[in-house]
C-alpha cells in the first residue's frame, strides 16, 4: 500500500515512461526532456521540481505505480503545485485519483495525496468521486478521524473497524480505547466471552482496568470495573459473571421464564396476557372474555366494543366508560381519570382509571354489571370463582383502561376489586389488577412474545423535583388540611422508593407577570390577555392590604425561595400559601402558573436550592376546585351557576378542540426536552358529579392527560388514596429502570447483585418490600425500606411483545407521555 505525493518532474528525470493507458501523443508516446505526462489529460506538460530530493531510488520508483487507497510512510511529502494550477480540472498533481479542480471543491489539498494524514488517499475517501464529503457514506478526507473515536480512518481500515461508527461492536466502549488497550477486541462486544459486555466491565469506557498499571488487578485500583480481557478478574476462582458486583444478563436468565396464559379474540382483534391460575371464559355473543382471580379477590373483563359517537380520543373513551359505570352504580366517584399513554403497537390509551363504588358489593357481580352497561347486552360466560364481600363495608373499585383502535371498535379492560385489597401493599392484588389494566397486557390478535433481558448498575439515586401549585382560596380549606396532613406520608413513600426528592410550593397567583423581571419573554407570552383578561396581565391593588406590591408566592415564586426535603417545611408551606391567598386574593392560575414556576427554576443547577437539578424529573401537582383562569378567560367561561352554555361545570359539555388550542402552548412548554414535566391534579373532573367544588377543570384535565399524569377528584371526602396514587406514580416516573420493549408483567424476573454482601438475590415482587412494575413509564421500581444500594447490579429478564421495540430517528418520534428518548434508533 503506497501514498503518492507527486512532483511530476521525477518521471522525466529518472527516465520513467508515461503511465500505461495514457492518450495518444506525438513522438510515439514519449514526452520530451523536462516534461512529464499528465495522467488525467494524457498531455505532456512541463515538469516541476518536487520535494523528494532526499528519497532513495527505490522509493522514487514506486511513484510509477497506480495509487492505491493506502500509502507507505516514506511518501509523506507534497507536490510543488503553482498557484495557477491548483484548481485545474485536467490535472491531478498529487496522483490521489482526484483532479485538482475536484480537490478545490472538496476542500482538500491538491498538492498532498492524503490531506488529513490519516493513511488513506483523498481519492480513497471520496470513494464515489463526486467531489464532496457524503456524511454517513464516506470518510472525510479533511479529517483524520471521521467518527472521532480515537482511531484514524486508516487505522480503522487496518483494524477492520467501521470508520463511520465510534463503537463498531456496540459494546459501549469506543473503538479507539479498545485498540489502545492492547487486548480488547473492537469487533467483539464480549472480548473474554464471559457473557458480560465489554462496556459493562469497562464502566467508563477508557480501555483501562480502573487505574491499575499494566492491568494488574487490585481492588483499590480496580474500583467497580472488571477486566474485559479476563473471565476471572480477581483470580478468586469465580468468574466475573458470577460475582455480585459484575452481575449481568446470561442465557439462563431468559431460558427459564414462565409464559403467562392468554385470552384471545380474532374477531375482536385482541390478545391479553394474564397470570397463570386465573380462571377465564368467553362471553356469549360478544367479543369479550371474563376472568376471575378469586384468591386475590378481583374479577376482570376484556372486550372489543363499538366506539360511541364522538369518541375520537382515548380521554373521551375513558369518560364514556366512567359514565357507564356511574350510571350503573349510584354514588360513584371518580378517584382517578387514569394516565394517558401510547400502547406498544402505537394506539392512544388511558390506563389505570379508577371509579369508586359503594359498599356491600361483590367483585364478580360488579364485573358482570359493568360489562352489561358497556355492551348493552347479556354477559353470559363460564368463568368460575368464589367471591365474598356481599353486605360488607369495603367500597368496591373498578380499575379500567381503554385503547383507541383505528377501526370501528375500542378495547376496554376492567377489574372490580375491594378497595382494601387493592391498596394492601403486603398482597399481590394491587399489582395484579394494575397489570391487567395498565396498558401492557393487551396486544392485537396473533402477536407473539420474545425473550429480553436488561442489566443495570445502580450508580445513583434517581432525582425528582416536585412543584405543588395550591389554590388556597377560602373554598379549599378542607383540601389544604388534607394535603398538609399527608405531607409526612408523601415523604415516606418517596423515601422508600430510594428517590432523591425535593418539594417546592407555590400559590396559583398570577400578578402583573408582564412586568416580572424573573420571567423570560417567551414564557410571559403564554399569559397574553384575551377576553375577560383577569388580573394576571396587569397590575391590581390588593383588596385587603391596599397596595400594589405582588403577593408572596405568586408568579411561580417558591415558598421560602427554595425546594425542601423536609416534610415539615412542606406542611408549613401549605399553610403559608393558604395565608397568602387569603390576604391577597390572587387569581387562580392553578395549571398555567406551573410554566412560570419552572421558568424561574431554570437554568438547572446542582448548587442553587431555588433551581431544578440536572437530571431531575419534574412533577407538577395541582390542587384546586375551580377552572384555571387562563382557560376560563380564553374560553370566555362564566363562574359556576351563571348560566354560561359553554361552562362545563353547569352544562357538562364544551368545545374540546377549543380547549386543546388554549392549552397546547402550555403542553408544549411542559414537554420541552429540558423540562419533561408530568402534571398530576386533584380537581373536579369534567363529566362527573360534584357537590363540593365550584367549577370542573376542563383545561387542567387536558394538560394532565397530555403530560402522562393522572387526576383524582377533589369532590372526595378523603383524598388519601389519590395522594398515595400520585406519590407512587411519581416514584415510577423518576426512579424506575427502563425496560427494552414492552413486557407482559407476569413474566418479569428480577435479581440483584448486592455488592455489600457479595450475594446474588432473587427479588420478589412486592409493594411492601420488593420490586414493582409501572406500565405507564415502562419501568421496574423498588419499594420498601431496603431498595438496591449504590453500586448494586440489577438484572431484569422478561417476555415482551415481539413488535414492542419502537424505532426512531429523534426524540420526537417517541411517546412524549412516557418520557422516552431516542438512542441508537430505538425509543428507550
Amino acid at each position: 500500500m503506497r501514498r503518492f505525493a507527486v512532483g511530476l518532474m521525477f518521471f522525466a528525470i529518472l527516465g520513467l515512461g508515461a503511465c500505461g493507458g495514457c492518450s495518444d501523443d506525438p513522438m510515439d508516446g514519449a514526452c520530451q526532456a523536462g516534461e512529464t505526462r499528465n495522467p488525467i489529460s494524457g498531455d505532456c506538460e512541463p515538469g516541476r521540481i518536487g520535494t523528494f530530493r532526499d528519497m532513495g531510488a527505490d522509493a522514487i520508483s514506486d511513484l510509477s505505480e497506480e495509487p492505491d487507497v493506502f500509502y507507505s510512510p516514506f511518501l509523506d511529502a507534497t507536490a510543488d503545485v503553482p498557484e495557477d494550477e491548483r484548481c485545474l480540472p485536467d490535472l491531478d498533481s498529487d496522483r490521489d485519483q482526484l483532479s485538482n479542480e475536484c480537490e478545490c471543491t472538496l476542500g482538500t489539498d491538491p498538492a498532498r495525496a492524503d490531506t488529513d494524514g490519516d493513511g488513506v488517499h483523498d481519492g480513497g475517501e471520496d470513494a464515489n468521486k463526486n467531489c464532496r464529503y457524503d456524511v454517513g457514506i464516506e470518510t472525510d478526507p479533511r479529517r483524520a478521524d471521521t467518527d472521532n473515536d480515537g482511531l484514524s480512518d486508516g487505522a480503522e481500515r487496518t483494524a477492520g473497524t467501521d470508520p463511520l461508527d465510534v463503537d463498531s461492536d456496540d459494546d459501549e466502549v469506543n473503538d479507539g480505547p479498545e485498540v489502545a488497550s492492547g487486548c480488547m477486541d473492537p469487533l467483539n462486544a464480549d472480548t473474554d466471552g464471559d457473557s458480560l459486555p465489554d462496556g459493562l466491565e469497562d464502566a467508563n469506557g477508557d480501555g483501562m482496568l480502573g487505574t491499575c498499571p499494566n492491568r494488574m488487578y487490585d481492588p483499590q485500583c480496580g474500583g467497580i470495573e472488571s477486566d474485559p480481557c479476563e473471565t476471572d478478574t480477581d483470580g478468586d476462582g469465580t468468574d466475573d459473571n458470577e460475582e455480585a458486583q459484575f452481575l449481568g444478563c446470561r442465557p439462563e436468565d431468559t431460558a427459564n421464564l414462565v409464559d403467562p396464559q392468554f385470552v384471545e379474540s380474532v374477531a375482536g382483534d385482541y390478545k391479553m396476557a394474564l397470570d397463570t391460575g386465573i380462571t377465564t371464559g368467553a362471553v356469549t355473543a360478544l367479543n369479550a372474555h371474563a376472568f376471575n382471580d378469586a384468591p386475590n379477590g378481583y374479577a376482570g373483563l376484556v372486550a372489543s366494543l363499538p366506539k360511541p359517537a364522538g369518541a375520537t380520543s382515548a380521554e373521551a373513551l375513558g369518560a364514556h366508560v366512567y359514565a357507564r359505570i356511574a350510571g350503573a352504580f349510584g354514588g360513584t366517584v371518580q378517584q382517578s381519570t387514569g394516565r394517558r399513554t401510547q400502547t406498544h403497537d402505537g394506539f392512544a390509551a388511558v390506563v389505570s382509571g379508577i371509579a369508586r363504588l359503594g359498599t356491600g358489593l361483590r367483585a364478580d357481580t360488579v364485573r358482570n354489571s359493568v360489562l352489561g352497561a358497556l355492551s348493552g347486552g347479556g354477559v353470559a360466560h363460564t368463568t368460575t370463582g368464589t367471591f365474598s364481600n356481599a353486605g360488607g363495608t369495603d367500597p368496591m373499585l373498578v380499575v379500567y383502561q381503554v385503547v383507541l383502535r383505528s377501526g370501528a371498535n375500542y378495547i376496554v379492560t376492567a377489574a372490580a376489586v375491594p378497595e382494601s385489597a387493592y391498596l394492601a401493599a403486603a398482597t399481590a392484588t394491587g399489582f395484579r389488577v394494575d397489570d391487567a389494566t395498565g396498558g401492557t397486557a393487551v396486544a392485537q390478535s396473533g402477536e407473539m412474545l420474545t425473550s429480553e433481558c436488561v442489566s443495570y448498575r445502580n450508580d445513583r439515586r434517581a432525582k425528582v423535583d416536585f412543584i405543588w401549585i395550591l389554590d388556597g382560596s377560602g373554598s379549599m380549606d378542607e383540601e389544604m388540611r388534607q394535603v398538609r396532613q399527608f405531607a409526612t406520608t408523601f415523604g415516606t413513600i418517596l423515601q422508600n422508593s430510594n428517590l432523591d426528592w425535593r418539594i417546592g410550593t407555590v400559590s396559583s397567583g398570577c400578578w402583573d407577570i408582564a412586568a416580572d423581571p424573573a420571567i423570560t419573554p417567551g414564557t410571559k407570552a403564554l399569559y397574553a390577555p384575551a377576553g375577560n383578561s383577569g388580573p394576571c396581565p396587569g397590575s391590581v391593588t390588593l383588596p385587603i392590604i391596599g397596595t400594589t406590591m405582588p403577593p408572596p408566592y405568586s408568579n411561580g415564586r417558591l415558598c421560602n425561595n427554595a425546594f425542601t426535603t423536609d416534610p415539615t417545611v412542606f406542611r408549613d408551606c401549605v399553610d403559608e400559601v393558604r395565608r397568602s391567598t387569603t390576604l391577597s386574593e390572587p387569581s387562580e392560575h392553578t395549571m398555567s402558573i406551573g410554566a412560570a414556576a419552572i421558568d424561574r427554576a431554570l437554568p438547572r443547577s446542582d448548587t442553587n436550592i431555588a433551581k431544578l437539578r440536572p437530571d431531575a424529573a419534574v412533577v407538577l401537582v395541582v390542587v384546586t376546585d375551580e377552572f384555571d383562569q387562563i382557560v376560563e378567560n380564553k374560553m370566555n367561561w362564566m363562574d359556576a351557576g351563571s348560566g354560561g352554555s359553554n361552562d362545563p361545570s353547569t352544562s357538562g359539555s364544551y368545545n374540546q378542540a377549543a380547549v386543546d388550542a388554549v392549552v397546547a402552548p402550555f403542553i408544549n412548554y411542559f414537554l420541552m426536552p429540558d423540562i419533561g414535566a408530568t402534571m398530576f391534579g386533584i380537581y373536579w373532573i369534567p363529566g362527573t358529579q360534584c357537590n363540593s367544588a365550584a367549577e370542573a377543570a376542563a383545561g387542567i384535565h387536558t394538560v394532565v392527560g397530555a403530560t402522562g399524569g393522572t387526576a383524582g377528584s377533589v369532590c372526595q371526602s378523603d383524598l388519601t388514596a389519590t395522594l398515595q396514587d400520585i406519590a407512587t406514580a411519581s416514584a415510577g416516573i423518576a426512579s424506575g429502570l427502563r425496560l427494552r420493549g414492552v413486557p407482559v408483567a407476569p413474566s418479569i424476573n428480577t435479581k440483584v447483585g448486592e455488592v455489600a454482601s457479595g450475594n446474588i438475590v432473587d427479588w420478589t415482587r412486592s409493594r411492601q418490600d420488593g420490586w414493582d412494575y409501572d406500565s405507564t413509564v415502562n419501568r421496574v421500581t423498588f419499594q420498601g425500606p431496603n431498595p438496591p444500594q449504590t453500586g448494586d447490579r440489577v438484572v431484569i429478564a422478561y417476555r415482551r411483545w415481539e413488535d414492542s421495540v419502537q424505532q426512531c430517528v429523534n426524540d420526537t418520534d417517541c411517546p412524549r407521555e412516557q418520557k422516552y428518548r431516542c438512542e441508537s434508533g430505538q425509543c428507550i
